[in-house]
């Protein structure tokens, strides 16, 4: 009996237009009104996900896992902070590199360059290590225009910092088309968070189904009882997962919800 679906955002519950589809709406009430417990887990940060949080049960997970937020009482029920000294170092070589550095921290994000703010987002405009004291960094997000200086990024964050890429991506700002990395404690995944999540709510890992399409999607489609990846999945993503489903433009997530109601019915 599956009592939790796990549903990524972007390209999972979302379509090519950004938007959930009516059948989509219409699949995830009815699981909703048939016991299913529905969770929102992405890498946007807590503000980017908060605006799906009447999708949600109550609990939504944001920052590939470094976040759990409560959106009755609106609080964190987890948070993972990172080392301030190695993100006042990572936001050094952002300024030297001139690189887009955005950390996110509570309810907002800071960003290095006012031209790449989105509505959610401030301009760090005081010193790094200032905003460090006053504020828990869970997530890192660093991008450019240039490939490579994002590719050098990763490897100096794995080989000289404490930190892990969780993901890479292509990010479209204010028009602009970036190659972007997630930035988290090496601990951090989808997959933990739901697993520490089920936990909370002793909800046995056997009866949940995550759905995903991109890398950072593995660890939850491997952790899940039912993993399965999006018609338009990465190919990594689609050989670990158990069933591939239509793409985000084809109901996809629709198409699972109604799947699972109909074989909860026999048991």
């Amino acid at each position: 009996m599956i009592k939790a679906v796990f549903i990524d955002i972007d390209k999972t519950l979302l379509n090519s237009n950004r938007e959930i589809t009516p059948n989509t709406k219409k699949a995830i009430q009815k699981a909703k009104e048939n016991g299913i417990q529905i969770f929102i887990i992405s890498g946007r940060s807590r503000m980017a996900s908060i605006k799906f949080q009447n999708i949600s049960s109550c609990y939504i997970i944001n920052c590939n896992g470094a976040d759990i937020y409560d959106c009755e009482k609106k609080e964190a029920i987890y948070q993972s902070e990172m080392e301030p000294e190695v993100c006042a170092e990572l936001y050094q070589i952002a300024q030297q590199e001139d690189v887009v550095i955005k950390l996110d921290f509570g309810l907002s994000r800071a960003v290095n360059k006012s031209e790449y703010l989105e509505d959610y987002e401030v301009e760090l405009t005081e010193e790094v290590d200032e905003f460090l004291r006053k504020n828990k960094v869970v997530q890192i997000a660093m991008c450019s225009e240039n490939l490579e200086k994002v590719e050098i990024l990763k490897d100096y964050i794995k080989e000289k910092t404490c930190f892990a890429v969780i993901n890479q991506f292509i990010w479209e700002v204010n028009g602009k088309v970036m190659h972007a990395i997630h930035v988290n404690n090496p601990t951090i995944s989808k997959g933990n968070a739901m697993a520490g999540l089920c936990k909370f709510l002793k909800i046995d890992l056997k009866d949940t189904v995550a759905i995903g399409d991109k890398i950072n999607d593995i660890s939850m489609i491997k952790m899940a009882g039912l993993g399965i990846a999006m018609g338009n999945a990465t190919e990594d993503v689609k050989k670990v997962a158990d069933f591939i489903t239509t793409t985000n433009d084809e109901d996809g997530v629709a198409k699972v919800l109604e799947n699972i109601l109909e074989k909860n019915k026999g048991k």
